[in-house]
């Protein structure tokens, strides 16, 4: 059975995914750009998230308050 910290894991880094995925989609219709650098906006974003995360953050990657982040 998964744990709390699991969850919490699991769900940040889906709601990441998702959220990125749908910025890059709409700025690709937006743009009328080809299909494929939906992609390369979303690693972009990935990249951009994970820098900041350990800037702002616990120096991770991860988003999560501290007390939820698995170690």
């Amino acid at each position: 059975m998964a744990t709390a910290k699991q969850w919490a894991d699991l769900g940040e880094r889906t709601g990441w995914t998702v959220l990125q995925s749908g910025v890059a989609l709409t700025a690709v219709e937006y743009l009328g750009l080809p299909e494929f650098w939906a992609v390369l906006v979303a690693g972009a974003l990935a990249g951009v998230k994970g820098y900041l995360a350990s800037r702002v953050g616990n120096g991770t990657a991860a988003t999560l308050p501290q007390h939820l982040e698995r170690h």
